[in-house]
């Protein structure tokens, strides 16, 4: 999150306007910058520097969570956030692993027996959003005056960005990097479309994930206002977008279907003009209906946690090369490898690699599954695709680490094709040692398909492309996780089960 030195900057200039909006209540910039200020005393005078190495919350999105992470910025704690959905086991294994000194956590989110399993952990509880926050107010209050004398001679230890990967598929690997790159690709966002603080940027994928955060981050440096929407609220994420000049927003391609649905229901304007979509695979299917409501304010991404942003697909791209995630832009190159870790020509199907300023330095427990080729790191996709001549990157699947070559997206795209499905996810895993199928669907409210035959219908997508080995199942909803991420163990657990 932005620092409070910036926070000042821009409160001179925006004190009363609105700095973020949480659910339709507004706090300006001066009441932002007072809350990250009381929240940084109240740090400073009640913990000395050893117990303020690292941090860690669990928590939806909302305006104290924002201050609590421009505090622990500009104090130069390194935190981040873990996925509140998963299982609090998981939550405990992990939070034991990261070993941070403080957890800040939304009691609301859990019941009273797994409040005592998340305290086991050694950690530092805070709560947020809770009854505790008018004291840390107090605390912050009574020593206002003296912040810049609390702040004076502290030296922040040296850069280290600490980011989770997803988790969707195992336990979330911790990914850490010992330079920032926020200026390099801040500066080539902003200047390349013409940001500002003229619009507002609706904030709906969480700040635990990458994109959430990072993205929130930049705007709010820029003096735009945050708007901030709980993913499930449909009525807030209506208001918001069409009551408000908000212009810019993040999304995983299911949260934009979930958005062309809620707005072809009801005749809204909106003032979007750039939303940028990734993280999981958006269908061609999807894309249209998205372009044709909304028109060509979509700019996909290809990347993960550990290479950043590497790939851009900008309208004019997406309307002529749906298939295409698009090309690597300013400091990223992409690259095809075959089987043996050798490049390949355009056109010639491999697995995807990544080099960027972006990456990663190395996970936490050391490693750095990097392959060198000529000098240069790269970082090996868990995906298959090809480039063309022009370099836009095509993928056939996110499944590298199986070998599957089979175009499972393209199957994915026939198989939403038929009318009476609204979603489905595929994915693929070694079972007795070889390549296994599973797909799950969901069928449109009030559909009465006979569900045996058009299970048999989505089984013959898959063997008319000689791919066998296939599990379908009917769900009533596909497993996403906050971010936008299909659970691949909730995947295997309902097939499993079949």
């Amino acid at each position: 999150m932005i620092t409070l030195e910036k926070m000042r900057d821009i409160t001179s200039r925006q004190k009363d306007h609105s700095c973020i909006v949480d659910k339709g209540v507004h706090y300006t910039w001066q009441q932002i910058l007072t809350q990250t200020e009381s929240r940084i005393v109240f740090l400073k005078s009640m913990y000395n520097k050893d117990q303020l190495r690292s941090a860690c919350y669990l928590s939806k999105n909302n305006a104290d969570v924002i201050c609590w992470l421009a505090a622990f910025t500009t104090l130069g704690i390194p935190v981040n956030g873990l996925d509140y959905s998963l299982p609090v086991d998981t939550l405990t294994s992990l939070i034991k692993k990261i070993n941070p000194d403080i957890l800040l956590v939304s009691y609301s989110l859990y019941s009273p027996d797994e409040l005592n399993q998340l305290n086991t952990t050694g950690s530092t509880i805070l709560a947020i959003d809770s009854l505790t926050d008018p004291i840390i107010k107090s605390i912050g209050e009574h020593h206002a005056l003296k912040i810049d004398m609390l702040l004076e001679g502290h030296i922040s230890p040296p850069f280290r960005a600490v980011s989770l990967t997803s988790g969707t598929s195992s336990l979330p690997k911790i990914a850490l990097r010992y330079q920032s790159f926020d200026a390099r690709r801040f500066a080539w966002f902003s200047e390349r479309y013409d940001f500002g603080n003229d619009g507002g940027f609706l904030l709906i994928l969480p700040l635990y994930h990458a994109a959430g955060n990072g993205w929130a981050r930049m705007f709010m440096g820029l003096g735009s206002p945050i708007y901030i929407v709980d993913q499930d609220d449909d009525d807030n994420i209506i208001s918001t977008l069409s009551q408000n000049n908000v212009t810019a927003s993040v999304m995983t391609p299911n949260l934009v279907n979930k958005l062309a649905q809620l707005a072809d229901n009801g005749g809204y304007q909106f003032y979007l003009r750039w939303v940028l979509v990734g993280g999981s695979y958006f269908s061609v299917k999807n894309k249209h209906a998205a372009m044709n409501l909304f028109g060509p304010v979509f700019y996909e991404y290809y990347g993960c946690t550990e290479s950043g942003v590497n790939v851009l697909s900008e309208p004019e791209d997406m309307a002529l090369y749906p298939k295409s995630v698009g090309r690597a832009f300013d400091g990223n190159e992409i690259i095809v490898l075959d089987k043996n870790l050798h490049p390949v020509k355009e056109g010639v199907n491999g697995r995807v690699a990544v080099a960027s300023y972006m990456l990663m330095d190395e996970y936490s427990d050391g490693t750095r599954p990097f392959h060198i080729i000529d000098g240069i790191r790269y970082f090996l996709m868990t995906d298959h695709g090809y480039l063309d001549k022009q370099g836009r990157l095509f993928l056939l699947n996110r499944n590298g680490d199986t070998d599957t070559f089979s175009p499972l997206y393209s199957i994915e795209d026939n198989i939403r094709a038929l009318p009476c499905v609204s979603d489905v996810a595929v994915i693929s895993v070694i079972e007795n040692g070889e390549a296994n199928i599973k797909c799950i669907f969901s069928t449109k409210q009030g559909d009465q398909s006979e569900i045996g035959n058009l299970t048999n219908k989505i089984i013959q997508k898959f063997e008319s492309s000689n791919v066998i080995n296939i599990k379908a199942k009917k769900v009533e909803a596909i497993p996403y996780s906050p971010s936008g991420k299909v659970r691949f163990n909730e995947v295997v657990r309902i097939l499993s089960a079949a």
